[in-house]
């Protein structure tokens, strides 16, 4: 029998600064935050029973270190009440006192507009008058709560997903994180209305629709059991399709951030889809396990019930290669939209269902049937770097792949005109598959579908052409193509073309096919 005990979840922070506490009569270095988060929630007349990562592993027996981290998901789930630590507010406890107060006040407004219909059609929604003690200036104070480094922390996904109890601790403060929870879904759901106010609510939102839901069993006796919101996006949950491992890796770990990249996988080894169907763990913890050889294991034990990952394989550089088989994923790329909606292979299809492929791992190689659909003929260069954060645990000085893309868009000659030429002599070889080869050509750099907004996209990417793209726009009026979209549409919305394309191409490369597709 599990002694009741409480476990923290907080972000570890510069290891060089460290305070002393005892501990069993020894006096143990920890870092300033974890000291921080035990000043935070220790009580003071009587002892609580704390587990804390750092304090309780040995992190320098890799070994120990190995065991416990497959324990993990135990340790978090057996735990009387899981406490998120942010730590000082920095204000005596001011700032995070009116924070929460905010967040309630927030909650009882959009619970008389967030019905479960509601919820469900995925509509906005916005009260009758206004939002009444809800001001701009009072939610300010909530930005510097989801805009705090543990929301960027791998491990946050496991510790809070298996929890059967979760409070937040800021400032001298606590609020049950089933209502912290609550505020975001219902600001991701109210549009624009407060301008000027941004957090990720989106992202944040998505940590519950697609990750800390998933490890729930038992509705009874989940953390936010208590939330009607939640409950109702629970149930819209297990209408989707059966989630895999590789989804519960993927799919929406956009910011999530590891000091070692290994626990990209080891992070998640509590989550039921860890387990094969025997029980047994897919991969385990082992820290004196190389990268590639995790990689290498990782995707080998993944392969016999679905090829999906190979969606996520990207190498746009030739160290990309260095680490590990070229058909297993980085374990730090954030791509998972290359395996969900769109670009999906076989959507709605049962992964299990793939016998006539027969794939194979012999040693580091990947063996398997395929048919073959098209061949790649010419090929661009890549639109800046994908920016990477997969041995990261903090923001660095590297400018975004997005601003590096922008700056190549917007140079003379434009990475747009030097992807014409490139299809333009593809299509001396070949021909070409599309009717309308500069929509299709604007709709591939926006990454979306020329029959979606034509009109826009067309009126969009002509100003583009105006401002940056001279080649490409002397041929539109060669070919009477501005003058046909002038008559033909009316743009719906409005496209900032640039920007758009600059985060839909960074890191990725332009190219055609023998059968004249791109």
């Amino acid at each position: 029998m599990f002694k009741a005990y409480d476990a923290i979840s907080y972000v570890w922070g510069n290891a060089a600064q460290r305070r002393s506490i005892q501990c069993q009569g020894h006096h143990v270095d920890i870092t300033i935050n974890l000291f921080e988060a035990l000043r935070q929630i220790r009580q003071p007349h009587e002892p609580r029973r704390i587990w804390a990562d750092s304090l309780c592993i040995n992190q320098s027996d890799l070994v120990e270190k190995s065991f416990q981290v497959n324990m993990m998901g135990d340790i978090y789930a057996h735990a009387q009440q899981v406490v998120v630590c942010l730590g000082d507010d920095g204000q005596n406890g001011e700032a995070a006192s009116a924070a929460f107060s905010v967040i309630q006040d927030y909650n009882r407004i959009a619970a008389k507009y967030l019905s479960e219909d509601v919820l469900n059609s995925g509509e906005w929604w916005k009260p009758d008058d206004d939002y009444g003690p809800v001001t701009a200036t009072r939610l300010q104070n909530v930005l510097p709560v989801f805009n705090h480094p543990w929301f960027e922390r791998v491990w946050v996904l496991q510790e809070v997903g298996l929890a059967k109890n979760v409070v937040l601790a800021y400032g001298s403060s606590m609020m049950e994180f089933a209502e912290v929870m609550d505020f975001v879904q219902a600001w991701a759901r109210a549009g624009n209305s407060f301008p000027g106010l941004y957090f990720r609510s989106g992202h944040i939102s998505n940590l519950f629709t697609y990750i800390w839901s998933s490890y729930v069993k038992d509705l009874e006796v989940a953390w936010f059991r208590s939330s009607r919101i939640l409950k109702v996006l629970f149930q819209q949950s297990l209408k989707r399709p059966k989630l895999e491992f590789l989804d519960v890796l993927f799919r929406a770990r956009h910011i999530q951030k590891a000091t070692d990249p290994r626990d990209f996988v080891y992070a998640f080894l509590g989550h039921p889809r860890a387990r094969s169907d025997d029980g047994e763990l897919l991969v385990k913890a082992d820290y004196s396990r190389s990268l590639s050889q995790l990689r290498l294991q990782l995707f080998s034990a993944l392969s016999p019930h679905s090829l999906r990952f190979l969606g996520l394989v990207f190498h746009c550089l030739p160290e990309d290669l260095a680490n590990g088989p070229s058909w297993c994923p980085q374990l730090g790329v954030n791509r998972a939209w290359a395996i969900n909606g769109r670009y999906e292979a076989c959507p709605g299809e049962d992964p299990t269902s793939q016998g006539w492929l027969s794939p194979r791992v012999d040693g580091s190689a990947l063996e398997l049937r395929l048919y073959l659909i098209d061949t790649i003929d010419f090929c661009g260069e890549v639109a800046a770097r994908e920016r990477s954060n997969s041995n990261q645990a903090t923001t660095t000085t590297e400018e975004p792949g997005h601003r590096i893309a922008e700056s190549m868009l917007v140079q003379r000659p434009s990475l747009a005109e030097t992807y014409w030429s490139v299809l333009e002599e593809s299509e001396k070889c070949h021909g070409l598959a599309y009717q309308d080869k500069v929509l299709a050509f604007a709709s591939t750099l926006l990454q979306t579908k020329e029959d979606e907004d034509a009109s826009s996209i067309a009126h969009s990417f002509a100003q583009f052409c105006q401002d940056y793209c001279p080649s490409i726009h002397s041929y539109l009026h060669h070919h009477n193509w501005l003058e046909r979209w002038g008559t033909e549409g009316v743009p719906k919305h409005y496209i900032p073309f640039r920007q758009r394309a600059a985060n839909s191409i960074q890191g990725e490369r332009f190219f055609t096919s023998a059968k004249g597709f791109w």
